[in-house]
């Protein structure tokens, strides 16, 4: 969560309130949100001094602004521009690809999504290996009264990789 908080204060600056008015109206399908988390977030990012903060009092409240510093800039577009961690690869993808058009190199946005593909283009086979030899098992109708459920997951898996990998196609031809 912390690099999609920088990201959005490399956007502009905000308000916790406004990190998270952002996470419900733009980056909801990607990553909820709570203020807890928000705050957990920024107290992280502020003790790594990648951000900053000013103080301001509107209509009688006490507000911090966030600022993201130079140490930020340069820790969000080392992530931006990091291997894919497997364990987590849809909620990365969709949050390196919500903030491509802040990377200025299209060939560096190109690479970003090359590893993308490569990551789903793998696991996709893997899965379909899977599915591949668990084809091969001749199952007991007793067996198959729960196997055949377990396999729909596997069909969802590939099906969900495989459109991954259209739209990542789709993603890096518009660049």
């Amino acid at each position: 969560m912390e690099y999609i908080v920088l990201g959005m204060l490399m956007i502009q600056n905000m308000t916790i309130y406004e990190l998270h008015k952002g996470f419900e109206t733009g980056l909801s399908l990607i990553y909820a949100a709570s203020y807890g988390s928000l705050q957990y977030a920024v107290k992280k990012l502020l003790a790594k001094n990648m951000i900053t903060f000013e103080e301001r009092v509107e209509n009688e409240r006490n507000k911090k602004i966030y600022h993201i510093n130079g140490k930020g800039v340069e820790a969000f577009f080392m992530w931006m521009m990091d291997d894919v961690d497997t364990k987590n690869i849809e909620v990365q993808m969709l949050a390196k690809v919500y903030f491509l058009g802040l990377v200025e190199d299209d060939d560096d946005k190109r690479m970003i999504i090359d590893k993308f593909l490569k990551a789903a283009t793998d696991f996709s086979a893997e899965l379909k290996m899977v599915q591949n030899s668990i084809n091969r098992f001749e199952l007991t109708p007793e067996e198959w009264k729960m196997a055949k459920y377990s396999l729909r997951t596997l069909d969802y898996g590939i099906g969900n990789h495989e459109f991954a990998i259209s739209w990542l196609h789709l993603v890096r031809s518009q660049i």
